[in-house]
């Protein structure tokens, strides 16, 4: 990960988990973060746990607002004048039989698991391809690979 020190990298969904994880351990690295998820506070909380809250922007997301990447994207670029990473990381789980799950979960979890996550990296993708820099990791789970009961 040494290559990674410096960089400036956007993770979402890192109010918990895995982006909350790699928020700390990016911190570490010296690297100038954007945070971002629905949930403003836990933000504040986990900028709060960090070394070096002076790399860190916070920068509130929902990725169900698809009118809104594009701003979105111009006001992350504008926070440190660029970007070298995006770590399209939020997501939602479901846990529940499928016969007593309504519909609208399911179409909740595509907007924000997938069409969210697109919608994002597609606008940002025009500025990565102008600099003709830029990487896009994108974190999964292993549902998409194996079926479990309750998911």
């Amino acid at each position: 990960m040494q290559r990674i020190a410096g960089k400036i990298v956007w993770i979402t969904g890192a109010s918990s988990g895995i982006g909350e994880a790699l928020t700390y351990a990016l911190d570490k690295k010296n690297c100038k973060l954007i945070i971002s998820s629905r949930r403003e506070a836990d933000l504040n909380r986990v900028k709060d746990k960090c070394t070096n809250k002076h790399n860190i922007a916070i920068l509130p997301l929902d990725l169900v607002e698809f009118n809104t990447m594009d701003r979105k994207v111009s006001e992350a670029l504008a926070l440190n004048n660029g970007l070298d990473i995006l770590i399209n990381n939020a997501g939602v789980s479901q846990r529940s039989l499928i016969v007593n799950t309504d519909f609208e979960v399911y179409k909740n979890l595509m907007d924000i698991n997938y069409l969210g996550t697109v919608a994002l990296t597609k606008a940002l993708l025009p500025y990565f391809i102008e600099n003709k820099k830029g990487h896009f990791v994108t974190v999964t789970s292993l549902m998409g690979k194996f079926g479990s009961p309750y998911r």
